[in-house]
């Protein structure tokens, strides 16, 4: 059965419980008019509910447009596509396209950027869940700060710092900050490899912040 044949079922079937519910209180059944009231109300709800998912539903299946049907199953998908960008902040330009180039080949959606403050105006608009930060910046701040910024701005942010600084002092603030992973610069494909695993277990956690 095609999606056009199922919404079309959907649609029908919604329509029959509505329907069904009024004849039941039809034929009585010893219900008491309190019992009947509430039954019928109950089918005005569903029906009132129904509406809108079911004019969405032939609005996409007359124009060919799915877009049009937001299922829970499609919402699901929006967030699943959501969590799959990611957005790389980083001042070696090089590094960064190495980088944008092995995520995009691994079907993500790839944002770069060598600064900080558009890195975390990204984030104050909530549009990247995923943040892949360098150590250093077109700003002269330190990527320890930045993480600290973007962790106020949205506490549900994963972040992975790829960076050689390994002293204890930037280990003991991006663990206080909470960062989602801390990985070496990539030299290698095996390193390439570490780094997308952290990135898929990232996208596996991600928890949309729901309106």
């Amino acid at each position: 059965m095609n999606r056009k044949n199922t919404y079309r079922l959907i649609a029908i079937l919604m329509a029959l419980v509505v329907v069904g519910i009024f004849m039941f209180c039809e034929l009585g059944l010893g219900l008491t008019p309190l019992t009947k009231f509430f039954v019928i109300f109950s089918g005005l709800i569903i029906g009132m509910q129904s509406i809108p998912a079911v004019i969405g539903m032939l609005k996409g299946v007359a124009t060919g447009d799915l877009s049009l049907i937001k299922t829970p199953l499609a919402r699901n998908g929006d967030n699943n596509m959501k969590a799959r960008k990611i957005l790389i902040a980083d001042k070696d330009s090089a590094a960064r396209e190495k980088l944008a180039q092995f995520f995009e080949n691994s079907h993500f959606e790839v944002e770069t950027t060598a600064s900080a403050a558009y890195a975390i105006a990204k984030i104050v608009q909530k549009n990247e869940p995923i943040v892949i930060l360098g150590d250093s910046f077109e700003e002269k701040i330190a990527s320890v700060d930045v993480i600290a910024l973007m962790r106020k701005c949205n506490k549900n942010l994963r972040i992975i710092l790829v960076s050689d600084d390994s002293s204890l002092e930037t280990l003991r603030r991006i663990r206080e900050d909470g960062i989602f992973f801390h990985a070496l610069r990539p030299h290698n494909q095996e390193d390439n490899e570490e780094l997308r695993s952290a990135v898929e277990c990232a996208v596996e956690s991600f928890q949309p912040v729901m309106n």
